[in-house]
């Protein structure tokens, strides 16, 4: 049964795939038509070209986004930025565990082993035939699980990874990945086209709507056949390991996940753009892990899971759910859980994934001791916030630099609302009031070395004054930030502690002598990711192709316009210094080269026969031809032959001009024969 459910399966995921590229096909297809056939129109018909330059130079913006999209639909899929190869001989234990592990689930382990810097695990296979032919297997293993997790906990990680292996997920979840990777990707290149053509109607945004309607329905399809595969990993870990033990080991991923996600987002990657780092990150992380507050909030976590901001797109259905169906399960039947040995014998690959991990950010830093970075990070914090309070609280008639005694003037003032808004937009800005003004007396206690920063894995940084051992300056501060009739008291007390409020603050990391930079601000400018440089890039030389092709385009179809007379409807040809006449449009009629020695003649023509009524007057079959000289202008010719401009713009098939050229062909109303209504100005 799991054999067929697999090809079925695979069958789903390749008929998805192959849909995509039916649909970005087709509009290529239908893009390339339209160009094609415009490019006809400006060789064969160049007065009526049209907006070729639309055309073209629209297509090939938004075919470019496209045809990328397709091509990375048969990219291989390639390990973490940070991954490194686990040899056997580093961690024979760890080998013989996935292998014993697979053994048990009667399926094949993988072939290669990576570690990671994420609190997280996964599996994937080569896709090779489209998944119908089996291909290398491999695993990646986050660090912070093998470090953290117990023993039980990391075997029911593995065997859930190991339980994709054995329910043949992986051998076509690779196409269903990459073709909503490809679909992703493919959609971001052709919003950012989008957006780049503001000054011209473009064709990405067409491009847009027909990918992103296929998109909405392939994610939507294969993510509820991904989370389907995940219950049944679950499940297989369920039957290897115990329901107990599975959902235990859940709850623990869930939480050592957040927490590696806070150390990593408020601590290691704001002190890093300052150019510090800890020699030993996961040491770091370690002391996080053992912080008492921070132990208890984990525990809360196990507890009680909760998942914030949670995607619809998530290929994981709700823990929530997981969880009620792992405990909905009979318990296994008691055995006994032999405690693991050493599983990672060489410890190098730690430290190289740290270096991946640090260097794919792109700042080089140097590397700290674990309490002096850590000092450094409370410090940092600290200044921050202060230097943004001074920033509100300045002047720009002011010459002098804003001091402490600058902002408490104006909180004695009952300024707080100008100096909240000069501050913060945030939520609750009372309360981001009152966190600046604390570091910014705490910066200037410590600047003047009555005080020190210490981190705090909960708070971020707290004030260590031997001088207030009982934390009264905590409420004074709160208290001002709050009511202007507590700031008096707040002076007294840093009188008290011996500071001189005038004083410039220190806003220098001291730890360091280095001064601090912006680390989390609001008004922080970030650097565009990656994929952004890239696609700016791409579309840089895209740009470049664009141009080329319309100035060749328009070399073109100069060239075929300057090869055809456009005020001549009806394709005169020239010989050399005698020009020919027209054929009439009703019936061909050959013109003799003897009878032009005047510059008008006149023909007359049968009259056809006509047995329908005409709903509308058309132009006399009477006409004579006038070659046009130098100084001839339609208002006078229509004087000359006793007709209208009007009459004559339509008999020569002008349209609305009024330009002629010497040489040009004329027809004009034979004698006789005109329309009988003359303009006034020819009287």
């Amino acid at each position: 049964m799991t054999t067929v459910l697999a090809w079925l399966r695979g069958l789903f995921a390749v008929g998805m795939l192959a849909g995509f590229y039916v649909v970005a096909f087709t509009l290529l297809a239908a893009d390339a038509a339209l160009v094609c056939f415009m490019l006809w129109g400006i060789v064969e018909l160049p007065s009526q070209g049209g907006n070729w330059a639309l055309v073209v130079g629209s297509s090939i913006p938004a075919a470019s986004a496209l045809v990328y999209g397709i091509a990375t639909v048969s990219r291989t899929e390639e390990p973490p930025s940070d991954a490194v190869f686990l040899r056997r001989a580093d961690a024979p234990g760890l080998w013989r565990l996935v292998e014993e592990l697979a053994g048990q689930l009667r399926t094949r382990p993988p072939s290669r082993i990576y570690l990671t810097s994420q609190a997280n695990a996964s599996v994937s296979e080569d896709a090779r035939l489209l998944g119908f032919a089996v291909g290398e297997r491999t695993m990646n293993l986050g660090v912070p699980l093998l470090l953290w997790l117990k023993p039980v906990e990391l075997r029911a990680v593995l065997c859930h990874e190991l339980g994709h292996y054995a329910g043949r997920h992986t051998q076509f979840g690779a196409i269903t990945y990459r073709g909503a990777a490809s679909l992703r990707s493919t959609l971001f290149r052709l919003r950012m086209t989008a957006r780049s053509d503001e000054a011209r109607i473009g064709y990405a945004w067409l491009f847009q709507a027909a990918i992103g309607a296929y998109a909405w329905v392939y994610l939507r399809l294969s993510l509820a056949v991904r989370r389907r595969q995940e219950l049944e990993a679950d499940a297989e870990a369920a039957a290897a390991v115990g329901p107990e033990v599975t959902a235990q080991a859940l709850r623990a991923v869930h939480a050592l996940g957040i927490t590696w996600a806070g150390f990593e987002s408020r601590y290691l990657r704001p002190v890093q753009r300052l150019g510090f780092v800890p020699e030993d990150v996961f040491e770091a992380f370690a002391a996080m892990v053992g912080d008492p507050p921070v132990r208890e909030r984990m525990a809360e976590l196990r507890a009680h899971p909760l998942e914030l901001d949670r995607s619809p797109l998530d290929s994981h259905p709700p823990l929530a759910r997981r969880l009620a169906l792992i405990e909905a399960m009979p318990a296994r039947p008691g055995g006994t859980v032999v405690e693991e040995g050493l599983l990672v014998a060489d410890p190098s690959p730690v430290p190289r994934v740290q270096r991946k991990m640090l260097g794919e950010f792109g700042h080089s830093a140097t590397a700290l001791p674990r309490t002096a970075w850590a000092d450094l990070a409370a410090e940092a914090f600290a200044i921050e916030l202060a230097s943004l309070l001074l920033d509100a609280a300045s002047d720009s008639r002011a010459i002098a630099r804003p001091t402490l005694a600058t902002v408490l003037g104006l909180l004695e003032r009952g300024e707080q609302t100008e100096l909240i808004r000069r501050l913060t937009d945030a939520p609750e800005p009372e309360e981001q009031l009152a966190e600046a003004l604390y570091a910014l007396t705490g910066q200037a206690l410590a600047g003047a070395g009555r005080a020190r920063w210490v981190l705090s894995w909960t708070q971020g940084y707290l004030l260590d004054c031997p001088q207030d051992p009982r934390g009264r300056l905590d409420d004074l501060v709160a208290a001002a930030a709050r009511d202007k009739g507590a700031v008096p008291a707040l002076r007294g007390e840093l009188a008290r502690l011996g500071l001189d409020i005038e004083a410039p603050v220190v806003l220098a990391l001291r730890t360091v002598a280095a001064p601090a930079g912006r680390t989390t601000a609001r008004r922080r400018t970030r650097s565009a990711p990656d994929l952004v440089v890239e696609e700016l890039a791409r579309q840089r030389t895209v740009a470049k192709v664009t141009m080329g092709a319309v100035i060749v385009t328009g070399m073109v179809w100069g060239i075929a316009l300057l090869g055809s007379d456009s005020s001549q409807p009806y394709g005169q040809s020239y010989r050399p210094g005698l020009p020919t006449a027209a054929a009439s449009r009703y019936t061909p009629w050959p013109l003799s080269t003897d009878h032009l020695s005047a510059p008008s003649y006149t023909a007359r023509l049968p009259v056809p026969i006509i047995t329908e009524p005409i709903l509308r007057p058309t132009p006399s079959l009477y006409f004579r031809i006038h070659f046009v000289v130098r100084g001839d202008t339609l208002s006078a010719l229509a004087c000359e032959y006793g007709t209208t401009v009007e009459d004559l713009q339509e008999r020569n098939d002008m349209g609305k001009r009024t330009d002629l050229t010497v040489g040009q062909m004329l027809s004009v109303p034979a004698e006789g024969e005109g329309s009988g209504i003359v303009a006034t100005d020819c009287r």
